[in-house]
């Protein structure tokens, strides 16, 4: 007959087998969840990391110009919203403006791939008739899937239908930039009130910890982010003039891609401009091949002067680690997440670094001592019966 302390370890088992699992089946709609929150309180993260630095300003207007603080955090706010508005907003009517050309400019623009495609053919048209016909096959087929490809990408862009979203979300984009001036206008003028009350009613040892993780963080991922913006804004500037020196159109959307390209780990420029200048060479146009050659060089050459002083010193993180972020965070979030997955795995490391999943190790640690003992008094308990 099995002991009721069996029993109770089978059950404790089984129960923590059951949590394991309800935790792996239900993890993507745990994270859909904690996304969407995310977004919900994104208007107050963003006040909040604006009055980051907007603060500072504030402390200097209010004791240059002996202001109070609250006429001081107006116009912090509209120096600021001012500014950042008035750059985004020209920034993005004219890439707007560049996606609108190429979706009217479309089947120009596929005709001249197309000719491009046929040029090269032309050029190398003795050593394509001295491979074997499977070889020419494969890369005529895989000509052939790309422009099909290309084709059906612009044909399923619903340029009206989006419109219409943005439309309907209107209202809600409205309440959400007035819930971030609201917020960051109680940040900057009650900045030391709310300090105060922290200060006052938070317990000291979560004040620590929250004073480490603010240090890990901002040393981790406020580093990184602050290094890859400038980095991300200076190659734009390069690949911006470059690609008007050599007048091709779109620039600006080009350059902001390329830029991007440029800040992912494992890729940078070279992933398009290294392509693009073979296919102007193959094509025969050798001062464009050469000059996105020179660009690509630019672009390099600044980074290695400029990033190590700007990024100070190194992150810490392995690259496998890096390449295992960017792949998890694809698989999530799709492009967006070759950067969004990095940044998870700094921030996660910056919390363990700082004690905060101390607990849940531990935890874990003890359940797994607990499970192991019980197990092996169920086999010691089923062996001493079956003698």
């Amino acid at each position: 007959m099995i002991k009721k302390k069996t029993v109770k370890s089978l059950v404790l088992i089984i129960a923590a087998v059951a949590v394991i699992s309800a935790i792996i089946i239900f993890f993507p709609n745990i994270l859909s969840f904690l996304w969407s929150l995310l977004l919900i309180f994104i208007p107050f993260i963003l006040a909040y990391l604006v009055s980051l630095f907007a603060n500072n300003l504030a402390d200097a207007l209010q004791k240059r110009f002996r202001l109070p603080r609250s006429a001081a955090a107006i116009m912090v706010i509209i120096l600021t919203v001012g500014v950042l508005g008035g750059i985004l907003g020209a920034i993005i009517w004219k890439i707007v403006d560049e996606i609108r050309q190429i979706y009217d400019n479309f089947p120009s623009i596929y005709a001249g791939i197309q000719t491009s495609w046929n040029r090269i053919s032309g050029n190398f048209a003795d050593i394509m008739d001295q491979m074997p016909e499977n070889i020419q096959l494969s890369i005529n087929s895989l000509y052939e899937q790309f422009m099909d490809g290309l084709a059906n990408l612009f044909k399923d862009i619903k340029i009206f239908k989006t419109a219409g979203d943005i439309a309907k979300r209107l209202p809600t984009i409205i309440i959400s930039v007035i819930t971030f001036i609201l917020s960051l206008y109680f940040m900057i003028s009650d900045s030391k009130t709310v300090a105060d009350f922290l200060r006052k009613y938070v317990p000291m040892p979560i004040q620590i910890r929250a004073s480490q993780l603010k240090k890990e963080v901002k040393k981790y991922m406020g580093g990184y982010l602050k290094a890859q913006l400038i980095m991300m804004c200076i190659s734009s500037v390069i690949l911006l003039i470059g690609l008007l020196i050599l007048r091709v159109e779109y620039a600006l959307i080009i350059a902001i891609t390329i830029a991007i390209f440029d800040a992912l780990p494992f890729f940078g420029s070279g992933a398009v401009l290294i392509p693009w200048s073979l296919i102007e060479f193959l094509s025969g146009n050798v001062s464009s091949g050469v000059g996105l050659l020179i660009i690509y060089l630019s672009v390099l050459l600044m980074r290695q002067l400029i990033e190590p002083k700007i990024v100070g010193k190194s992150i810490g993180m392995h690259p496998l680690l890096t390449l295992m972020s960017m792949y998890a965070g694809y698989r999530i979030f799709s492009i967006g997440g070759l950067i969004l997955g990095p940044l998870t795995l700094m921030l996660i490391i910056s919390f363990y670094k700082v004690g905060l999943f101390d607990d849940i190790i531990r935890f874990f640690k003890t359940v797994y001592g607990k499970i192991s003992a019980e197990i092996k008094k169920i086999i010691i308990s089923f062996n001493s019966e079956g003698e």
